[in-house]
């Protein structure tokens, strides 16, 4: 029932045996080249051994040419648009208030603090404190 085929690969050559062979071919085929075909061959070789070397510093610069450009992009934009530092604000019960002799509404109050902008219109405060009272209408009457 199990009818296996031969393996069609156990006649080959060794890898060893067809390297031997490959480089004996080639030691032949160079031997035995035209001095006309070696003189091409050897300014073919010539020319692309002088093409690589006239590339090779290109290669090795543009990198760093790339990373020095992004640096000196960096520096411009911090330069340009320095950051912006923020306090943050202090609670209204940590801020240290100095009550002397003299009036306790102007007592020193710390410039970040949201309170100063109380303190701004104080004059304003005092001049509605100093106003008599609007009386109330009476619940009953209507318009």
């Amino acid at each position: 029932m199990n009818n296996l085929q031969p393996n069609a690969f156990e006649g080959l050559p060794d890898d060893t045996e067809v390297e031997a062979r490959a480089r004996a071919l080639f030691k032949v085929a160079c031997d035995n080249t035209d001095s006309y075909h070696a003189l091409r061959l050897g300014l073919a070789r010539r020319k692309a051994l002088d093409a690589g070397a006239a590339r090779w510093p290109r290669h090795t610069w543009a990198p760093l040419v790339g990373a020095a450009a992004c640096c000196v992009l960096a520096i411009g934009v911090i330069w340009l648009h320095p950051v912006e530092t923020v306090q943050p604000a202090t609670p209204l019960s940590a801020t240290p208030v100095a009550v002397g002799a003299g009036d306790a509404d102007e007592a020193a109050v710390n410039v970040g603090n949201p309170q100063m902008e109380m303190v701004q219109n104080l004059d304003f405060y005092r001049w509605l404190a100093n106003q008599p009272t609007v009386a109330s209408a009476p619940a009953g009457s209507g318009r």
